[in-house]
């Protein structure tokens, strides 16, 4: 016996759900690319410092959006068994989760100093580092509660709003960098902080 044959409808409504997930997904890639870019022109300190602050920030992070994600798989089976009184609630244990997660993330802010000095990096990448770092932490809500919201959205076969909402981000993110980083139209320089701050803001658009 051959294996059943899909309906070519199936293969339309699978590419209408994933590809604007596979978008919002490469629209993360493209906001640290450009940071890391925009740090490098700014100086090679900048970029040194960016990635194992980045890297340690989405290490501490990831446990609090990995859960708030999971939001889209309640979302989708209340979903699917018409029980929508189910799916308000839901979303709301994700942002329980991310405003857990950001205070989390905040108590991480002091200890910034001490970790990086273990590291043994130069005085001035330790010192941007922590910068970076600790900007990062502060804005652990809306980078949390956006994957909560996403599974809103997602788990309901709504995936375009998430494309769009992730779409604005990264204008945003790319937009106050070249802003703030360089110090163009009047606005201060502020170099690395910059790039922290212009992912919160990216992440509270995106809200």
């Amino acid at each position: 016996m051959g294996a059943p044959r899909i309906a070519d409808g199936v293969y339309r409504e699978l590419l209408a759900l994933a590809v604007p997930l596979i978008l919002s997904t490469g629209s993360w890639s493209l906001q640290h690319f450009v940071d890391r870019v925009f740090l490098a022109w700014h100086s090679p300190e900048a970029l040194a410092a960016s990635t194992p602050a980045g890297i340690l920030n989405f290490t501490l992070m990831s446990l609090f959006v990995g859960t708030a994600g999971y939001v889209s798989t309640f979302v989708a089976q209340y979903h699917g068994a018409v029980r929508c009184e189910r799916i308000g609630p839901s979303v709301w244990q994700g942002l329980y989760v991310a405003l857990i997660g950001a205070i989390a993330m905040a108590l991480v802010v002091p200890l910034a100093g001490p970790l990086f000095r273990l590291v043994g990096h130069a005085p001035e990448i330790q010192r941007q580092e922590t910068v970076y770092f600790r900007l990062l932490c502060l804005g652990g809500f809306p980078a949390i509660a956006t994957s909560a919201l996403a599974g809103f959205f997602s788990g309901r076969g709504h995936t375009w709003p998430v494309m769009w909402a992730n779409v604005l981000a990264t204008a945003v993110n790319i937009a106050l960098d070249y802003l703030l980083i360089f110090g163009v139209g009047g606005f201060p320089a502020m170099g690395i902080a910059c790039a922290a701050i212009a992912t919160n803001a990216s992440m509270g658009a995106a809200l």
